[in-house]
């Protein structure tokens, strides 16, 4: 979590810190109104984060789920501004090196740069390596931290050029005290995906002509809330940075995502072959296992983890054998009810790795019962009312709380259906360009719906999750794909065969990985099922059954009037609503919905399959696996 602030005071000062050793990773910063040269400091209204050190320790403890292993927060005045930043760690590289705590501060000849970042960088070694050699670049590194370089690539290139140099997952603020100028500069940025969060708002108007007093940014809405106005907050989009002079600017403007009329194989000397999308995956896995941890990976049993899983324990092994000398088994987690789809495909995937030699197989099973107690819990954790969203964070917060047990990172397979129309609405597109323009507008929307609920439900219990299908250089590849070889066949849906929704991906990893192991067919063709499915066919339609004992109709015929915005249109949606509320009321704006109450409503073709209550016809999802 991130927070700073400025104030009417031209005394530079020291930063003051403070650092006590926690349990969980998330950031929080606070900034005077860059705009405003003479705020208001005697404003009345919540604590202000640069001001008081109490009121940002607390602030910045809200996030201790996002960071068990250290928390630390600075503050300063620079000319007329004062700023705050706090950080909770998860440290999964360099972890026992101390300087590699954040807030991090570079200190250069006529500069202060005060970071707070979230996330990993990939390319931090050959990044920092580039800015020595390429551009001259001769401050040392502290510490071996992946984040480090954001601050040494921003001291070099400036912010919009560094941003765009970083292969990762990130959100991050960055105050730098620039000598020349007397003044504090402001810089934040995210990922190109969305896999990482950032949100900022404005602090509660602090004069008459409604003047507001500054800037506080944060991973996680529950750390704004009392200290900004609720109707200024915003999420900073994915592949966007924001300064005070320029507002929100996109950085990440692929053709793929950004050209309407973008066709690359249409071109005759346009030629991707099988083996480049399978090399480009498997080394967007390989990029993922930077770790000085114990790391695992989720496989839920459908196709995407269990591709991951295919890639994945090859590279385990030999990494295990070199830098270890041993043969551990990796750590795998599924979560489901019994003799579920997932949790049966799990284990044929499993068995066909190698079994338990080489794979430690935790399976967390549950029973409806016991998770309707943890759905305020969740929806706070959350911080979304979104309907389908929640239905598949309760097994996922299941899922995220058994592996926290063991490890620190996982890998997971969110993505594969964006990149290779993957949900089975798309057996009704017509033409290949509607798939290809379908593909484009459900990306643009995970950093709200996939990789929100990944994020939140990891951190909430001290967990990374990283997703090597997301991979950019991976995702341009595929992009790039005919999406004539993505059309889906409605009949092949049906009966489990080749050419339903993603033939192709499945067709890429039909043979054996570099171990001679295959995906087993039942698991390879199965229809893809979203979590809150694939965990039990039944569950999503137990978990409507008792909402609806918690709802009245009274409270449904007054949604509108309760809810002008983004009104609950069943008894499931106004519940989610309604614990939202009791938490974040006054950012109701701030919740992206699927338009017309899910992901396949929103498609450019009719389809029956789904209803905002989900899957229709859930015998789909059934393989021969299963009992």
């Amino acid at each position: 979590m991130l927070a700073a602030k400025q104030f009417s005071s031209i005394a530079r000062q020291s930063v003051a810190s403070t650092q006590a050793k926690r349990q969980l990773c998330g950031l929080v910063a606070a900034v005077d109104d860059v705009w405003n040269s003479t705020p208001n400091i005697h404003a009345s209204g919540p604590p202000i984060l640069s001001e008081s050190s109490t009121a940002l320790t607390d602030a910045t403890r809200i996030l201790d789920h996002r960071g068990p292993d250290g928390y630390l927060t600075s503050r300063g005045v620079y000319g007329p501004q004062r700023w705050a930043m706090g950080h909770t760690r998860l440290a999964i590289v360099d972890p026992s090196n101390r300087k590699a705590d954040m807030p991090f501060n570079l200190t250069l000849d006529n500069r202060k740069i005060h970071l707070a970042a979230n996330g990993e960088i990939y390319n931090h070694n050959s990044l920092y390596s580039d800015l020595q050699k390429k551009h001259g670049w001769n401050e040392k590194r502290i510490s071996g931290s992946d984040c480090e370089v954001i601050a040494h690539a921003y001291a070099k290139l400036g912010g919009p050029a560094a941003v765009r140099q970083l292969d990762g997952m990130f959100a991050f603020v960055i105050f730098e005290e620039c000598e020349e100028t007397v003044k504090l500069k402001t810089f934040a940025a995210r990922d190109p995906v969305g896999i990482k969060p950032l949100y900022y708002g404005r602090t509660h108007a602090a004069t008459d002509d409604g003047d507001s007093y500054g800037y506080v940014f944060s991973s996680e809405l529950k750390a704004l809330v009392g200290h900004v106005d609720p109707a200024t907050v915003v999420a900073l989009p994915p592949g966007h940075y924001w300064t005070p002079e320029e507002g929100m600017v996109r950085y990440y403007e692929p053709d793929w995502l950004m050209k309407d009329d973008y066709a690359p194989w249409e071109d005759a000397d346009h030629n991707i072959t099988d083996d480049d999308v399978r090399e480009a995956f498997r080394k967007a896995v390989e990029k993922r296992m930077m770790a000085d941890v114990d790391y695992g990976f989720f496989l839920s049993g459908g196709v995407d983890s269990c591709i991951v899983a295919h890639d994945l324990l090859p590279l385990y092994k030999e990494e295990r054998r070199r830098i270890f000398g041993d043969d551990r088994p990796i750590p795998t987690f599924t979560v489901g009810m019994e003799n579920s789809p997932d949790v049966m495909a799990a284990k044929g995937m499993v068995e066909n790795l190698g079994g338990s030699k080489v794979i430690d197989h935790k399976i967390r099973s549950f029973t409806p019962d016991e998770v309707f107690d943890l759905i305020p819990k969740i929806v706070y954790h959350m911080e979304t009312y979104e309907a389908e969203l929640i239905r598949s964070a309760i097994p996922n917060w299941l899922l995220a709380e058994r592996a926290a047990q063991d490890v620190k990172m996982v890998l997971t397979g969110e993505g594969a259906d964006e990149l290779f129309a993957g949900y089975l609405y798309f057996a009704d597109a017509e033409t290949p360009r509607q798939v290809q323009n379908e593909l484009r507008r459900i990306y643009g929307m995970l950093g709200n719906i996939n990789l929100h609920r990944t994020d939140r439900m990891t951190m909430a219990h001290g967990l990374e999750a990283r997703v090597p299908f997301l991979d950019t250089e991976f995702t341009k590849l595929s992009m790039s794909i005919d999406p004539a070889r993505k059309i889906v066949d409605k009949e092949a849906v049906r009966t489990n065969s080749r050419g339903r929704e993603k033939t192709l991906l499945r067709e890429l990893f039909e043979g054996p990985n570099s171990e001679g192991h295959v995906i087993p067919r039942p698991v390879l063709w199965r229809a893809k099922a979203m979590q809150c499915e694939g965990v039990g066919e039944d569950w999503v339609s137990i978990l409507q059954r008792r909402i609806a004992t918690l709802v009245s109709d009274a409270e449904m015929d007054e949604a509108h009037l309760t809810y002008p915005v983004n009104t609950p249109h069943t008894k499931e949606e106004l519940y989610y609503r309604r614990i939202y509320d009791e938490h974040f009321h006054g950012m109701e704006h701030v919740v992206k919905l699927w338009e017309g109450g899910g992901r396949a409503m929103g498609a450019a073709w009719k389809s029956e399959m789904y209803t905002r209550e989900g899957l229709k016809d859930v015998n789909l999802l059934s393989h021969a696996l299963q009992d």
